[in-house]
Parts: C-alpha cells; structure tokens; sequence
C-alpha cells in the first residue's frame, strides 16, 4: 500500500518532463496534434481533424524555429499533409493529395461522423467532442456517390437510418415522417425548402454545388436543435479558395453556375452566387409534351465581412420559383402550381475572448403558394381544386458558446419568431359508388375555407458538457418551446436531453444517448386541403440511442447502433391508401385519415466501412433492422414506411483521372392496402361489384431492390478543369411496386375492377458536365 503515494507522483513527474521538453523546443517524437496545438495556443487558427492528423503521427523532423507557424510545413509534409487557407483567419489541414476543398477535415465514408476537431484552442476539444451520434458528408463525397437530380442531401439515402422510395429529395428517418427533419442552411432555419413540395419534393431549393458539408443527427440530438423529432439537417456553404473562382455545370437535370471569391485575399471575407435553372421541363418537352412543365430555378447570394480578429458578419439571400403544369392522362389528373420563396438571414458571429463566443442569426422568410387541379376518374371520381397559401416569418435566434476550461462547457440560447399565414382554400369531390363507402368517403364533398391564422414561436435551451474522466464526457440539456397561434391547449414543451460518450481506447467510442423531442405544427401546415382547420398539440417523442464505434486496421470501421422511439400526442396524417404517386393526392377517393394513440420506431444498424471520399478508393457495407408502428386503441399498424430488413452498399474507385462509383440498396417491399371487390350479380343478366372495407398495410408490396451508377473523368483544359460524368438511377430498370392504381371497365352492361400495379423510379440516366476556372 506504501507504493502508491510514490505511483500518485508519476503523472506529476510525466507532465513535468513534457512542459520541460515543449520549453526546450525539442519537438521531434512528439505528436503532430500537440505541435499544431501549441500553435492555435500563440493565437494562430489552424483546423485539423483527428482522423487526418491521427496520435500516431509524429514530428520527424525538428523545425528550425521551434513552434513557429512559418516551420509548420517541415512538419507536415513527410506525412503527407499540407496547409490550405480556410475561411476568415483559419487554415485548414488537409492530405496533400485532396483537390477539392476547403473542409476542415478528411471526413470517413457516409454513417461514420466527423472524429474531433481541434478548433483556436486545445480547449475547442472539448467544445468538438460530441456526445451525440453525427455524421459528417462533405462535398466530395456527394460528388463521387450517385445522387437522383444531382442533389447532395441525398447523400443521406445511403446511411442506414433513412427509408426511402428513391422519388423524393425527403426521407424518413429511423420510422419519422418525412417533415420531422430540421433543415439548416448556414445556421438558419428553412421552411420547405423544396422544389415541386407538393409533388414528391424531387430536389431542395438549394443549389448543391453551393453546399460544402453536411451535419447530419439520425437521433438524440443535441438541445440546441429543436422543434424537429426525427432529425437534422444542418447544411454549410462553401468557402472560396482564391480570390474568384467559378463552376458552369450542366446535366439532364439542371443547368447551373456558381461564382465565390475572396475580399483581400481572404483577410476581409468572401462572397457567393449561385443559380440553378432546373430542366426538367425540357426533357418533358422532347420525351412526351403531355405530361406537362415543371420549371423551377433557385439563386443564392452570400458575402461575408471580417471585422477585425473577432467579428464576422454574414448576409444571405435566397430565392426560389416554381411553375408547373402537370398531366397524369392515363389517370384523368392535370394540375397548375406556383410556388415562390424569399429568404433573408443576417449572421453575426462574434469571438468576445478566448473562451466566449456567440451567434446572432435575423432573418425573414416569405413564401407563396398557388395550386389548382381537376381529377376526372371514370365511374370513380370527379373532383377540382384551388388553393392559395401566404406564410410570413420574422424571427432572431441566438446562441452562446463558453468553454470555461478542458474539462467542462456551457451552450445557451434564444429564439423568437412572428409568423403570420393566409390560407383560401375551395374544393369539390364527386365520389361514385361504390367507392363511396369505404374510407370515410361521401358522395359528394365540398370545402371551403379561409383561415389568415397568426402568432410567434419561442424557444430556449441550455447545455452543459463535462469531462469527468479522461475517457467519458457527459452531455446534459434542457429546452423549452412555445406557440402562442396554436388552438390545442397544450402549446409549451419541455425537453430534457442526455448523452455520454466513453472512449474505451484510441480505437472504440461508445455513446449513449436519450432525450425528450417535440415538434409543434407550424403555422404554414395547417391541414387545410384535408378539413382540418384547426392546429393540433405538439407531438412528443423519446429517443434511446446506443452507439459504438471501432476501427479496426487497415482503415476499416465498424459503426453499430440500437435505437428506439416512442412517438405520443402524435397528430392526425392523411395518407392515400392505395396510391401515393399522384399530382392530387387530397382528391383520389383513397384517401384517409390515420389518426393513432401513439407509435413505436425500433432497430438496429451496422455499418462496416473503409476509406474517405478523399481517398482513390473506398467502400461501405451496411444492415438495418427496424420495426415502424402506429398503436390505435384496438390494433398496431405497420407504417406505410415500414421496411423490416435493409441492405446498403457502394464502393468508389478512382483510376488515374477516372472515378468510378456505384451503390445499391435491397429492404423489404413497404406495406400495402388494396381492395377486394365482390361481384354482384343484376336481375337483367349483367355484373357490378361491391367493396369490402380495406385493410391497412395488411399485405407487403414485393421485395424492393436497385443499383445506381457514375461514371467521371477529369480533363486538363487551357482554362480551369472539366469533369464529364454519366449517371444512371435503378441501372437494370427493376420494377420496384409502390402503389396500385384503380379502373372501371364496362363491356356489355356490366362492370368490373381493374387494379394494375404501380412502380417507383424507372432506369433514369444523367450526362453532365462541370467546367471550374
């Protein structure tokens, strides 16, 4: 027992002999990280990531100047790593092989997060150790990885924690609807942000190109994020690398140019452009004019100015414009549309000292929408449409960031926003027997509703980390919301939110995660086109994660994660039974209300992956396993989402100026309903049928399962660099089901119905080009 006093002394004696040796100068043997530390210490900015400046890097060689950030290269380069400019003041550490940048780091394969980054001070280790499962998809990534429409938030399709039927730019995450996603864009929070919202969603209202990362939260997410309970969705913009550089890129799907640049080199700030026209309207045009136009196009603009060392301001702006004319003729359904979206936040980041620093974010948010529609359905359904809807949002959000020492942080915050809307809303539906019997239908429905509802949102939230041991940091939050417009009478939420993470080594992370999430119904969805008119209480939702993290040799890591949410006071949806692929889905006779007590999400996850998407090859292999509820007061129900078993992978090869990529995915066919007629036999000879009342999701749809393609190359050109890619969607053109549509044929008196199945996306093929001077 004597010897342990002596043992006490050692870590003294250990940390004493390290301060000699730093003193010294002598930096050759040490680790890389503390170098570039020390550095961030004499108040130089440089950003690196664990995963690229990993403790098994050492200095090999000792720099002439001890320290000194002119010497950093002599450091750097026997690894294989260099220096790049950065945003603001920063400088960014990258492998020397990268071309495309700026990220602060060298981010692993879809599903593993972004390791630790080490930001200003050795102190930031702390404030960039999360807690919480988040996984980090850069640009790079998105590029190389097939995406539909060239849209990088699809990357998210390919983790396991999304469903999703390959159609819409939205996805369902870990049994979540599709808007129980929150979507950031530089810190503000965007309102449908999509392109075509009200048919299928099929790309965001940001231009991809114009995003360099993804900040993506399947689950327990930290509280500084709210008012969403499945996920989020936190999009940065990208920083230019020279004082003007510029991106021409046209495809199938869009035609589009980004400009960026630098003010002072850097020293003052930097500035965007970016438009998209979408041309899917043209390719209608030359395939089958018949179906119709839609057009949309989206421009964004950013300039940012530093305002001496510690101040930043940024101003955005972004607008979007869709119209649309659409026609299903097969199915008797043609629709109009005009949506327009103005946006406008004002980012003020400010460092106060070498410890404090905050985030003040103004903005407003002005949205129109106009939709009209007929629905003629022989012997089903006769039935129009119109609707106008106005949404207004002015608000200010602040956060504060106070990283007290190594061992412990503090995260705080404030938000308010009034919101006014303007709903006008007529309809009138026919429905012919005897499908009016089933589903709640009437003969006939008319709606007519004008609702101008108003109001603000306010919100809270404080976070405190700990690092109690060297190896376990503690998260633990609290926030608070409230909606002042709401008619339910429980309008304010409380959420507590607590996550641990435990490095058991230098290899393994093991993270824990539970909390309390509410999302109220925003003012601009009230279900009006449904009957509804008035807001439903705030769901709430409880999540449990539990995730564990193991690298293996050889660049391989092993991500496994086990979940479940439990979903109450959850709100009234409208789904359509039978067919969800239609451009007028609150007029098909097969529609419904579902209207559970609560639901229930669980699985687990597995992912295997190796390499970066700054690495020539890489690959990643994954299996879920999830279970998707509605709980009624007599029956669970499977979600229409539900799919039991799943299965992901994709690898990418890059040959000399060639990249080649693929990925595929395989689940179990999602739940379906279909109708079961009964043929009656008339007194004059003929034969009419009658319907039995259907069974939700009772039966499966048949295995889903389909593979994606792109093919680049990158070409040398007297100015700049072009890449010229193919890309093909569902590569052997699979049938995947995904509804049933209904008919009525006639011959000879008598009647009969006719139900013929319905797909998802065909082989959908993509050539482009990217031009970068």
């Amino acid at each position: 027992m004597r010897c342990l006093p002596r043992i006490a002394w050692l870590p003294l004696l250990v940390c004493c002999f390290t301060n000699c040796l730093a003193e010294a100068g002598l930096w050759q043997g040490r680790q890389v990280s503390e170098f570039l530390d020390s550095l961030n210490d004499q108040g130089h900015r440089i950003i690196f990531s664990s995963a690229v400046v990993t403790d098994d890097l050492k200095v090999l060689t000792e720099p002439d100047d001890a320290g000194s950030f002119t010497d950093v290269a002599v450091v750097l380069q026997p690894h294989g790593l260099d220096l790049q400019k950065g945003p603001g003041s920063t400088w960014l550490v990258r492998r020397a092989e990268r071309e495309v940048g700026p990220e602060a780091a060298s981010p692993e394969i879809a599903g593993t997060p972004l390791p630790e980054i080490i930001v200003t001070s050795s102190l930031h280790r702390l404030e960039y150790a999360e807690t919480g499962a988040v996984t980090y998809l850069d640009r790079e990534l998105s590029a190389r990885v097939p995406a539909a429409a060239e849209e990088a938030v699809r990357i998210t399709d390919r983790l396991p924690s999304t469903a999703n039927g390959g159609l819409s730019a939205r996805n369902h995450v870990r049994g979540g609807e599709t808007n129980e996603v929150l979507f950031l864009l530089d810190g503000h929070r965007l309102y449908e942000p999509f392109h075509l919202k009200d048919f299928q969603s099929i790309a965001t209202i940001v231009n991809s190109n114009a995003i360099d990362a993804i900040d993506y939260y399947a689950g327990a997410y930290p509280a500084r994020f709210g008012d969403r309970m499945s996920g989020v969705m936190n999009l940065s913009l990208r920083a230019p690398e020279k004082p003007v550089q510029t991106e021409l890129a046209v495809s199938f799907f869009n035609t589009s140019i980004l400009s960026m640049g630098l003010l002072d080199d850097g020293g003052k700030g930097d500035w965007l452009f970016a438009a998209r026209r979408g041309n899917l309207d043209l390719i209608a045009d030359a395939v089958n004019p018949e179906i119709g136009s839609p057009d949309y196009q989206d421009y964004l603009l950013h300039g940012s100015w530093i305002n001496g060392p510690r101040t930043q301001i940024s101003a955005n702006f972004l607008y979007s414009n869709d119209k649309l004319i659409l026609a299903d003729i097969d199915r008797g359904e043609s629709a109009n549309a005009n949506y327009e979206n103005q946006i406008f936040w004002l980012n003020w980041r400010a460092d106060w000292n070498n410890k404090l620093r905050s985030e003040t974010v103004f903005s407003t948010s002005s949205i129109s929408s106009r939709r009209s529609g007929v629905l003629a359905l022989p012997q089903i359904v006769d039935a129009t449409l119109n609707e106008v809807r106005e949404f207004d949002a002015l608000g200010i959000k602040q956060d504060w960031t106070y990283v007290a020492s190594e061992n412990w942080m503090l995260r705080f915050g404030f938000l308010g926003r009034h919101q006014d809307s303007d709903y006008q809303f007529a309809s009138t539906m026919s429905v012919q027997s005897p499908f009016d019997q089933i589903l709640e239908n009437a003969p006939v429905a008319v709606r007519n509703f004008d609702q101008a509802p108003e109001g603000a949102q306010y919100g809270a939230y404080v976070e405190a980390r700990w690092k109690l041991r060297e190896r376990l940091i503690v998260d633990a939050g609290l926030r608070w919301d409230q909606q002042t417009y709401t008619t339910a009478k429980n309008d304010a939420q409380t959420s507590p939110r607590l996550s641990v993470l435990y490095r058991v080594n230098g290899r393994t992370d093991l993270r824990l995660g539970w909390g309390q999430f509410s999302q109220a119904q925003e003012i601009n969805e009230l279900q009006i086109s449904d009957g509804v008119d008035t807001f439903f209480a705030a769901q709430r939702a409880e999540h449990v994660v539990i995730n564990l993290k193991h690298r293996l040799g050889k660049d391989i890591d092993i991500d496994l994660s086990f979940y479940r949410k439990s979903f109450r006071a959850v709100r009234a949806r409208f789904e359509n039974a039978f067919n969800a692929l239609t451009l007028l889905p609150e007029l098909q006779f097969d529609r419904y209300r579902i209207d559970p007590q609560s639901a229930q999400a669980a699985g687990a996850e597995l992912m295997v992956s190796k390499g970066g998407s700054g690495q020539s090859n890489f690959w990643w292999l994954s299996y879920a396993w999830s279970d998707v509820r509605d709980e009624a007061v007599d029956r669970n129900i499977a979600r229409s989402w539900d799919q039991t078993h799943t299965f992901k992978a994709g690898f990418s090869w890059r040959w000399n100026n060639w990249d080649f990529s693929t990925a595929g995915e395989l689940h179990t066919g999602w739940p379906k309903t279909i109708l079961v007629p009964q043929s009656i036999n008339n007194a004059d000879g003929t034969t009419s049928f009658t319907l039995l009342p259907p069974e939700p999701n009772a039966l499966r749809n048949s295995v889903f399962h389909t593979l994606d393609i792109r093919v680049s190359r990158d070409f040398a050109v007297r100015r700049g660099d072009l890449t010229v890619f193919m890309e093909v969607s569902n590569l052997y053109d699979r049938d995947n089901p995904c509804c049933t549509e209904y008919s009525v044929a006639s011959s000879g008196g008598s009647v009969a119905l006719i139900g013929e199945q319905a797909n998802w996306l065909p082989l959908v093929p993509s050539i482009g080009v990217n031009w970068r001077f």
